[in-house]
């Protein structure tokens, strides 16, 4: 198979077209003629990251954060992102972008981040008008009685912080979610009547934005990860009938760590 080959099986499990018009996704760095066997699955592109899939012998990476966006004007060794770019391209190893398209497609990251929240009948909490079921966030009903159970899910996922806005004995009757940044969306999930809305890189007063309705803040690229690895079997599959493998990087990206007992 070659890059455009992966990139119409990847399509196939998260359509280009549900990507948000501000984003970046598709093939970013390499050739559409390039063969590939062995693709990495990255939250980020790194240099650990590269060096791995290069000794893996991986002639792809797919990421879920793209690394260009208009921020990067040029490929050199001038600027740390710029030069991971300019490093793929050195070593032949092509990197593709699968990011808003992935959160919003049906069996995507939203849907396996419900999943884990335990949230039933999960519907888009931002449809995509033109696919059905897919779009982003979700929203439904609840498995858990009380806030408290729905941070025994978290709790067995993420290392954490994860921090709320109410006490944990909160009632949890309908329940939303977003993977990533999804402060935008309070509005949104207040409006069709949330009990609880879990999301990432909630401020301050995203507290008084929610009127009442329950905030969860937790790490960004610890849900993205946890939702991404549960992810890659779904595009391993749709590659082994073409012969490539597709593996999740045990590279960790993640730029926010806690830090050692010692210094708490």
């Amino acid at each position: 198979m070659d890059i455009a080959g992966l990139l119409d099986v990847v399509e196939s499990c998260a359509p280009w077209g549900l990507a948000e018009e501000w984003d970046n996704v598709g093939l970013i760095v390499g050739r559409r003629t390039r063969e590939v066997t062995s693709v990495a699955v990255a939250l980020d592109l790194r240099v650990a990251v590269i060096d791995v899939a290069r000794a893996h012998g991986d002639q792809a990476i797919l990421v879920h954060h793209p690394p260009i966006f208009p921020s990067v004007s040029s490929v050199s060794d001038a600027q740390p992102q710029s030069e991971l770019i300019l490093r793929a391209a050195e070593l032949g190893i092509a990197v593709i972008a699968a990011h808003t398209n992935l959160d919003s497609a049906v069996g995507g990251l939203n849907d396996i981040m419900a999943e884990l929240l335990g949230i039933t009948d999960a519907q888009p909490l931002a449809p995509n008008v033109q696919h059905p079921g897919a779009g982003l966030g979700r929203v439904g009903n609840s498995r858990e009685i009380t806030l408290e159970g729905v941070f025994r899910r978290l709790n067995a996922a993420l290392r954490g912080p994860i921090t709320t806005t109410a006490d944990t004995d909160q009632p949890v009757g309908r329940l939303a979610c977003c993977t990533g940044s999804g402060a935008s969306f309070i509005d949104v999930a207040r409006d069709v009547d949330v009990d609880v809305y879990v999301t990432s890189d909630l401020k301050y007063h995203d507290a008084d934005r929610a009127y009442g309705m329950t905030l969860v803040n937790i790490p960004h690229g610890q849900i993205e990860a946890y939702a991404l690895a549960r992810w890659v079997p779904t595009l391993a599959l749709a590659l082994s009938e073409c012969g490539v493998v597709a593996h999740m990087s045990d590279v960790d990206t993640d730029p926010w760590q806690m830090p050692p007992p010692k210094m708490l």
